[in-house]
């Protein structure tokens, strides 16, 4: 382990995007999850949707209540902050 790691501030991603109020309700009419093989479902949390082009909308069309659509912004805000920034992405090959 670097001596530096534990003084090194990371952010994760997964946990700072509420992805599931742009899904959850999108019905995939029998549509399957291409890894799991079984169809998706709707979730019934009556959580609010919130895609992409939900009103009220940014300069560029974007909305702003989504989440989903400002990670290359906030990559971009990051990287513009810190000379030492750096992504770190980590994939489970076999998704499990």
């Amino acid at each position: 382990l670097c001596p530096t790691a534990l003084s090194t501030t990371y952010w994760v991603c997964a946990f700072c995007v509420n992805q599931h109020c742009s899904t959850c309700k999108r019905s995939r009419s029998g549509a399957k999850d291409p890894m799991t093989g079984k169809p998706y479902s709707t979730c019934p949390c009556g959580s609010p949707e919130y895609l992409n082009s939900t009103p009220p909308l940014r300069e560029d069309g974007k909305s702003i209540l989504c989440q989903m659509n400002k990670f290359d912004d906030l990559m971009a805000f990051l990287a513009a902050g810190d000379d030492d920034f750096t992504q770190v992405v980590a994939v489970d090959r076999s998704f499990k």
